[in-house]
């Protein structure tokens, strides 16, 4: 997950594990240059989304994720979602 692609070489495990499984790899970007191999040429599926989903989506570490239901993580033992931490219109201006 990266705002503007180019994130760097992959591990050469990930890479074997594309290959052998014939996997579709997904990115989040905020970048306007949303096409195949922008992030990495082993990405084929790239989304655009807002710098914070960018993020929330690096913090769940996967795109099939349900920021609704799902916590991201876990403060004090409390689930953390993404409603807890995403910015107010005053904190974004």
């Amino acid at each position: 997950m990266t705002c503007i692609g180019n994130s760097g070489e992959l591990d050469e495990s990930v890479v074997n594990a594309i290959n052998q499984n014939n996997l579709v790899v997904a990115s989040v970007l905020s970048g306007n240059r949303n096409f195949e191999g922008r992030v990495n040429p082993h990405t084929q599926a790239n989304y655009l989304a807002s710098p914070p989903l960018v993020v929330a989506y690096a913090l769940a570490g996967r795109m099939n994720f349900d920021f609704e239901t799902e916590p991201l993580g876990q403060h004090n033992g409390q689930p953390v979602f993404l409603r807890d931490i995403w910015p107010s219109k005053q904190q974004i201006k």
